[in-house]
């Protein structure tokens, strides 16, 4: 019976964990043996006897191609990268990750905005273009870092491309919302942020993609970062993969099968509200850190350095609020992410977010998103398929 079983090579000469993982259990699901040497090596082989292949097009892209060509088995990628290749893909919804990217940093008040990341990618393309069109409409442009015309094959070195980085750092326009077409691009423009002295999220916000957590664990400021169903995606490659290998009736699909994100987790990276004024964002920061506690006027134009008529006219100037809606929202903004990350309490998300209490909590919920706090769980929970 065993030489019935399926023999599979992951074909990507990187780590890429949450892949592995979700390519692994649904192999398991299938009864197929799952080479995964290429990923623990770095190396691909020359040829490849077995009876399908999963890639994700990585940067060895002509290795790859030949690889795939000498086998002559089925082969499905997770990725959207090299689109010259005649395979069927599933991937990632880039379109939307951007237009994400572009509304989180759009509802923190941003109005200075940067990309990083290799410019030579398709995927990482297709996010800039859908960042830089939704920023578009509401008449912003965006910082692209390298600029379209920068070889970063050249740029390999980490030294050469950490100088190159702090040096684009410094010359924008500051607060800044910085989009990386991946976390590990994210990581290397909080070390630069460091290097120069930029404080994150208040003179750089820093947003990653597909919120992986090994680069997640790599830095000491918590990296926000949109969020991207690998569970799914390897499961619906790994069936049309399976389908392939059993000589399906139908041909594969020629489109790619398009995975949405499931959202954006915000931690420390994005955690803030844009202001111009310094001032203000010293005003805004100290509601940040303190805001599960009372907090009245005389704590802010202590924490801002202004006089208390200044301090409200450039919070309206800066944030077209005044300082107690702005506190507000940073409560509401606090109490929807433990409604949703947590069963806790109603009573007790209401005294941890700084709203006293439970009857307080529900005001501001129906004032503000026209449900109760119970009502928000529950409708976040049904559209996640909780």
């Amino acid at each position: 019976m065993e030489h019935n079983i399926k023999r599979v090579l992951f074909a990507a000469p990187w780590w890429h964990e949450d892949l592995m993982q979700g390519i692994a259990r649904h192999a398991a699901a299938h009864g197929w043996h799952l080479n995964l040497d290429p990923a623990l090596s770095g190396r691909l082989p020359e040829k490849w006897n077995g009876d399908g292949i999963l890639t994700n097009l990585g940067s060895v892209v002509t290795e790859l191609e030949r690889l795939i060509q000498r086998a002559g088995c089925p082969a499905v990628s997770l990725s959207l990268n090299h689109p010259h290749i005649p395979i069927p893909r599933v991937g990632i919804d880039n379109k939307i990750a951007g237009q994400l990217a572009a509304d989180h940093f759009l509802e923190r008040g941003f109005t200075s905005f940067a990309m990083y990341g290799r410019s030579d990618q398709h995927a990482g393309n297709q996010r800039y273009k859908a960042y830089a069109e939704k920023l578009a409409t509401f008449g912003h442009t965006v910082t692209r870092m390298p600029d379209a015309h920068t070889d970063l094959d050249d740029l390999n070195e980490w030294t050469t491309r950490h100088q190159l980085l702090c040096e684009l750092l410094r010359q924008l326009h500051k607060p800044v919302a910085v989009f990386a077409v991946d976390d590990a691009s994210a990581v290397e423009v909080i070390e630069a942020c460091q290097t120069i002295g930029l404080k994150i999220p208040d003179d750089v916000g820093v947003l990653g993609m597909l919120d992986m957590p090994l680069f997640r664990h790599s830095t000491t400021i918590p990296l926000s970062s949109v969020t991207v169903d690998f569970d799914t995606q390897t499961r619906i490659a790994c069936d049309l993969l399976d389908s392939m290998m059993d000589g399906q009736p139908h041909p594969p699909p020629d489109k790619p099968i398009l995975i949405p994100p499931t959202g954006i987790a915000t931690r420390a990276s994005t955690d803030t509200i844009a202001a111009q004024t310094p001032g203000v964002a010293r005003a805004i920061r100290y509601m940040l850190d303190h805001y599960p506690k009372p907090i009245g006027l005389p704590d802010l134009v202590r924490a801002s350095g202004m006089s208390q008529s200044r301090l409200y006219a450039a919070f309206h100037k800066d944030t077209s609020q005044s300082p107690v809606a702005v506190l507000t929202r940073i409560r509401l903004d606090k109490a929807k992410r433990v409604l949703v990350n947590s069963d806790k309490a109603i009573d007790n998300v209401a005294t941890d977010c700084g709203f006293k209490d439970r009857i307080n909590l529900y005001r501001q919920f129906k004032q503000h998103l026209g449900l109760s706090p119970g009502q928000y769980r529950q409708h976040h929970r049904d559209a996640i398929g909780q």
